[in-house]
């Protein structure tokens, strides 16, 4: 009995040492493997660099930021200012859109929202994402909304809000403003005159129509 129990010990750890020396043997292959498939991988890619949008691939509130005297690491003040002339035309379709975007709203019918920020503007040499301050934003959104029904007390309230907004957008960015943004996209229609006494009289006077 005891010789049987014995051979049986025996034949169990002779198990558990060819069942280890298989498991070892296993995970030192696959050590192998994985360090062959890595090798062949090559080197990792090396990261995309900043797409040419013909604002040194400034976008962005960086781009604003930049444009406000914050000069981006790796550019100097000289490279900025040569963007200047370009960015006033996307700062100046910026504000323009934004007025538009709440007209649209107002005559379709829609709630009044607050548009994303920033926004693409499209420009000769592709598309810039521009952004501006939030309460700007909001302003030129709202004039345009409001300017569908509003009478000749309300425009003259929206007219100064635009050109508030225009004005600090502009001074902050160092520009000039050339022409009056609130006229532009707040341009009434003149208004009907009346008809004088003497026409009235003109046509109270005229023989009637004879059949």
């Amino acid at each position: 009995m005891a010789t049987i129990l014995l051979l049986a010990v025996l034949f169990g750890s002779m198990v558990a040492i060819i069942l280890m020396v298989y498991l070892i043997d296993r995970v030192k292959r696959l050590e192998i493997i994985s360090l062959q498939l890595n090798s062949s991988a090559g080197p990792a890619a090396p990261a995309p660099q900043a797409v040419e949008n013909g604002f040194l691939g400034l976008s962005g509130k960086i781009l604003w930021d930049a444009m406000c005297g914050k000069v981006p690491e790796g550019l100097n003040e000289a490279d900025l200012v040569a963007l200047k002339s370009r960015y006033e035309y996307v700062l100046q379709n910026h504000i323009e859109t934004l007025f538009k975007l709440g007209k649209k709203d107002r005559t379709n019918g829609n709630n009044s929202e607050t548009p994303k920020n920033p926004i693409d503007i499209s420009t000769l040499r592709g598309t810039i994402s521009s952004w501006i301050p939030a309460q700007h934003v909001s302003t030129l959104y709202k004039a345009g909304y409001e300017s569908v029904e509003a009478d000749d007390v309300n425009i003259g309230r929206l007219k100064a809000d635009v050109d508030d907004s225009v004005n600090t957008l502009f001074s902050r960015t160092n520009l000039a403003v050339k022409h009056s943004f609130s006229d532009k996209l707040m341009d009434s229609t003149p208004a009907i005159g009346l008809p004088s006494a003497e026409s009235v009289d003109a046509m109270h006077e005229e023989p009637p129509t004879q059949f």
